[in-house]
């Protein structure tokens, strides 16, 4: 499950990256705080900050993933993460003067999606370089067992610095979590790094789009990660806020507990996933999905504080499971060229997802309630699974089946057909370029 801890360059990657992802939680967590109280409790208002955080990865993911295919990735992320710990300092500087305004918190957070939007990308096809080929499903589960940790540990530090000293301390915390991730990039050994060839001439980034668009399996697994996303996990965020303060009638404290059952999930499913090997089956990944919207539905039904705990525990477990699952599926499918333009496409759509759905996710919450909300989003879900589901079966039927290859028979003979030909067999599967990548089943 640890293995790649004993690769030095993703050890030194990893304890810098836990200790600034718990920043930027940290500061996600203190901004919907303070926009829920500087608009009154408007989900509308959460459901913009989130937008804004999430938009520009559907117009900038592309040029991010061209960056990725051509330029040095440690570099890029070390640029990416200062920038993030500029913003969360100037967020903390304008609230502890007294200036910090909804419109401000518009802004910085807007700013953030656009460092985001170049950070993304570039991150999830580092791991590739870190470990090499074999060790990639781990590696993506470890990072994302990170990211949960640090969506556990960050909303519940950051309820406790607003409960005694106030959001200003744990905007300026962030500045100092970006610290260790841009040190943990400068000490990357990048001679050590598993890097590919690159091809000479122009980066097109209409290839990823292009390589997407030929595979079903691809556009099927995006569909159903961007649809979970936009109704769900990063979108409930939205809801959280409003759940602890309007239906429990909690304040900070509870909401930070509620976002730590949402991680402690998530960090159960990164790490089961990180367990596994190989490309991860079509069944499973379905299997999964449709937990996820059962956990949605379970959360709605909740009545209590501590079941609502638990049941975003298990939406949080199936969602990192079934995000892992399609992030290894999207890494290990195209060759190492093309890695980055196709993984940029991606996460336009995944992140795009929760970039929509959040505003609308608030807004629905105005009008109908939180917990109706809720249940409008695991009933998506299921349908949209079902529908993803059933358009990947019937594209698999549709294939055309192999022609039968023929051979001359000795003596003029009609031709019969060739007995069939043993396939090789292969340790780790189709080779792209030099890199042994695992096949789809």
């Amino acid at each position: 499950m640890f293995r790649s801890l004993g690769v030095p360059n993703y050890r030194r990657y990893f304890s810098g990256s836990a200790v600034g992802n718990i920043g930027i939680w940290t500061m996600r967590t203190g901004q919907a705080w303070v926009v829920l109280h500087l608009s009154g409790g408007s989900g509308a208002a959460l459901g913009l900050v989130t937008f804004l955080q999430f938009a520009p990865t559907m117009l900038l993911s592309v040029v991010a993933g061209v960056l990725a295919d051509r330029f040095d990735k440690a570099t890029l992320l070390a640029i990416s993460q200062g920038a993030i710990g500029v913003i969360g300092i100037s967020l903390g500087v304008l609230d502890l003067t007294g200036s910090l305004t909804l419109a401000w918190v518009y802004v910085l957070s807007g700013l953030l999606g656009l460092v985001t939007a170049l950070d993304a990308p570039v991150r999830q096809t580092f791991s590739s370089e870190l470990v090499g080929p074999q060790d990639v499903v781990n590696a993506v589960g470890l990072n994302s067992a990170s990211f949960n940790v640090a969506r556990l540990v960050g909303p519940v530090a950051s309820a406790l610095l607003i409960t005694l000293w106030g959001t200003s301390v744990v905007f300026l915390l962030t500045g100092l979590c970006s610290v260790a991730i841009v040190a943990s990039l400068v000490r990357i050994d990048r001679g050590a790094l598993h890097r590919e060839r690159r091809a000479p001439g122009r980066t097109s980034w209409v290839a990823g789009f292009r390589y997407v668009a030929g595979s079903p399996v691809l556009i099927g697994l995006t569909v159903l990660v961007a649809l979970g996303n936009a109704t769900g996990a990063n979108s409930l965020q939205v809801l959280l806020p409003i759940v602890a303060t309007q239906v429990h009638g909690g304040g900070a404290l509870m909401f930070g507990l509620l976002c730590a059952g949402l991680a402690v999930g998530g960090l159960a499913g990164a790490l089961v996933a990180s367990a596994q090997s190989g490309m991860p089956r079509l069944r499973r990944v379905v299997g999964v999905a449709l937990a996820f919207g059962g956990s949605l539905l379970l959360v709605s039904a909740t009545t209590s504080p501590v079941a609502l705990g638990i049941c975003l525990a298990l939406v949080g477990a199936c969602f990192m499971n079934l995000v892992v699952m399609v992030n290894t599926t999207v890494q290990l499918t195209p060759p190492p060229s093309l890695r980055g333009r196709v993984v940029a496409v991606y996460t336009m759509f995944f992140l795009g997802g929760g970039a929509l759905g959040s505003p609308l996710l608030g807004l629905l919450s105005d009008h109908v309630g939180p917990m109706r909300a809720v249940l409008t989003t695991g009933v998506t879900v299921v349908l949209g699974t079902v529908l993803v589901t059933l358009a990947l079966w019937h594209a698999r039927r549709r294939e055309p089946a192999p022609e039968p290859r023929t051979e001359p028979a000795p003596g003029g003979a009609p031709c019969r057909p060739a007995p069939p030909r043993r396939r090789p067999r292969r340790r780790a599967g189709v080779i792209h370029g030099n890199v042994p990548t695992p096949t789809a089943e």
